[in-house]
């Protein structure tokens, strides 16, 4: 059985932690928050992805986790919900922190649990990018994008490059869980 895109095959227990910050007034505000945070993280473990400043991992034994921090949220998961509680426990004691509880939704992208894993989907986010562009209307079809040679030679433009610019956009980030439309998407890039 070939398993849907966006598939992983682990089972995580997965939460969402919206930060406070109480550094606004700052000039330097973002990156003085992210030194404290990533400062802190550092000194209880985790250590910091090197491809990604956005990711950290605990590796304690075998147990795992890994805390993603995007602005003032983070994406916090284990392979060990206790551990998982005993963080978001102590990053509450450093920081203002809510605890939004098991991740459903996170950057556009919906995460849903399943008995095999997490299954990760961005339905709405393409709901949302149709309705957008006045085609929710429209039929889906198999093969996203035509194997013959787009012609680049049109003199018709696009009557609102800065739409067109939005729309590209919002169809990279769409690659992330839909690797199919990836070479459509390049196209027209």
């Amino acid at each position: 059985m070939q398993q849907p895109s966006g598939f992983v095959d682990f089972v995580l227990p997965t939460h969402v932690c919206c930060l406070h910050k109480s550094l606004y007034s700052l000039k330097q505000a973002s990156r003085a928050w992210y030194m404290q945070l990533s400062d802190f993280l550092l000194t209880i473990g985790f250590q910091a992805f090197k491809v990604d400043t956005s990711l950290f991992i605990l590796n304690v034994n075998h147990d795992i986790c890994y805390l993603l921090v995007y602005m003032d949220d983070i994406l916090l998961t284990s392979n060990n919900s206790e551990l998982l509680h005993r963080l978001i426990t102590l990053l509450s004691s450093e920081f203002k922190l809510r605890d939004l509880g098991h991740a459903h939704y996170f950057l556009g992208i919906e995460v849903t649990p399943t008995n095999v894993g997490l299954m990760l989907s961005q339905h709405k986010y393409v709901l949302d990018i149709l309705s957008h562009v006045s085609m929710s209307s429209y039929k889906p079809i198999d093969t996203p994008a035509s194997i013959s040679k787009l012609d680049i030679q049109s003199t018709e433009l696009f009557s609102d490059p800065t739409c067109f610019h939005q729309i590209v956009s919002a169809l990279q980030y769409l690659t992330f869980t839909r690797s199919d439309i990836c070479y459509a998407v390049n196209k027209v890039c």
